[in-house]
């Protein structure tokens, strides 16, 4: 079984063997095989997944054999959460990623966690497929609220301190939950999310909610915190 595995972690890795590996019934023995309680197969069997996610023809596939479920308690794997998110966030690619991911129980609490836990990669990832939820629909972003409710601090400490894209993410993911969360507070019309993050980059200040919805007063005590050490300087 090891070697069939490295014979097709190899294969998965060429983009002409992705559509096959799909097309057979490999990649339902692939994703049984994370039900096993053999460590070294469920690797293997994740790095394939890994390998094949990087495919749009291969996502639907993928999707319909209900990998995320299977994906879930692998989160928990230092050496495999790398591959896990990075394998969500293609799917995301996909109106029906989005969807599954949205739909699946414990899922957006799992990818939120990681922007505690994870190194800057895994955090930008996470990010990622945060922000390719909450700027299509609104109602994921209530549901990303409700999942973590403490998400805002993590945002903004990524915001400060990640790396490029995570910083660029966590900003963006941040205007766009104060947003939601000022219309939810005061009965405004919904934003129009979808395109909250350009016009906030061409206008930022004509397009920002002038009122600071209580959600975002978590914030406060770092925005102190950082206006004082730069008085101090």
């Amino acid at each position: 079984m090891e070697e069939i595995l490295a014979i097709m972690e190899e294969l998965s890795g060429l983009g002409v063997s992705k559509d096959k590996i799909a097309a057979s019934s490999a990649l339902t023995s692939i994703l049984n095989i994370l039900d096993s309680e053999n460590k070294g197969f469920q690797q293997q069997a994740i790095r394939i997944m890994y390998n094949l996610s990087f495919s749009r023809e291969v996502c639907p596939r993928m999707l319909s054999l209900k990998c995320i479920p299977k994906l879930l308690p692998f989160f928990k794997d230092r050496t495999l959460l790398r591959y896990c998110i990075y394998i969500l966030k293609n799917l995301c690619d996909t109106e029906e990623g989005k969807n599954s991911v949205a739909e699946t129980k414990g899922c957006i609490a799992s990818v939120a966690d990681i922007l505690h836990t994870g190194n800057n990669e895994e955090q930008e990832h996470a990010l990622a497929v945060l922000v390719s939820l909450c700027s299509q629909h609104v109602n994921y972003c209530k549901l990303v609220m409700r999942e973590h409710e403490d998400i805002i601090t993590p945002l903004f400490l990524i915001s400060q301190n990640g790396n490029d894209k995570g910083k660029a993410s966590a900003s963006e993911l941040i205007h766009i939950l104060n947003d939601v969360n000022i219309v939810e507070n005061e009965g405004c019309p919904e934003p129009n999310i979808s395109n909250s993050s350009r016009d906030s980059d061409s206008h930022p200040e004509e397009n920002r909610p002038s009122k600071r919805s209580p959600f975002f007063k978590k914030l406060s005590p770092f925005s102190k915190s950082s206006n004082a050490s730069k008085t101090k300087r």
